[in-house]
C-alpha cells in the first residue's frame, strides 16, 4: 500500500509518499505509475518554472518520494494544491491501494 502524509505549516508544506500500492507486480502498476508520474512532473514543473528561488526541498528514490516547499511561493503552492488534489483522485478511484496517514 502506498502511504501519503501532507502537513501544512505557517510557510511550508510537505509531502510524504511512500511505498508500492501492490496493485500489480512492479513494472505493471499502473497506480505506482500514476503516483510517480504525478509526483516527478509536479516536482519538475516547480523547478522549472520557479527560476531558480529555491523554494523546494526534494527527496526522489524507489518507493519513497518527499517534497517540501520552504516558503510560500505562488508557483510552488499552486503545483502543490494541484498535485494533492491528484493524489485524493487516485486515493478515490483506489481506495485499497492507496492511504492517508495524518
Amino acid at each position: 500500500m502506498t502511504k501519503i502524509k501532507v502537513q501544512y505549516k505557517s510557510e511550508t508544506t510537505l509531502l510524504v509518499v511512500s511505498g508500492h500500492s501492490g496493485y500489480a507486480q512492479n513494472g505493471h502498476d499502473i497506480v505506482c505509475a500514476a503516483i510517480s508520474t504525478a509526483c516527478i512532473m509536479s516536482a519538475n514543473l516547480i523547478e522549472r518554472l520557479d527560476l531558480n528561488t529555491n523554494v523546494i526541498d526534494l527527496v526522489c528514490d524507489e518507493g519513497y518520494f518527499r517534497l517540501e516547499v520552504k516558503k510560500s511561493n505562488f508557483i510552488a503552492d499552486t503545483v502543490m494544491v494541484n498535485l494533492i488534489e491528484t493524489l485524493d483522485e487516485l486515493q478515490k478511484q483506489y481506495p485499497r491501494y492507496i492511504k492517508y496517514e495524518n
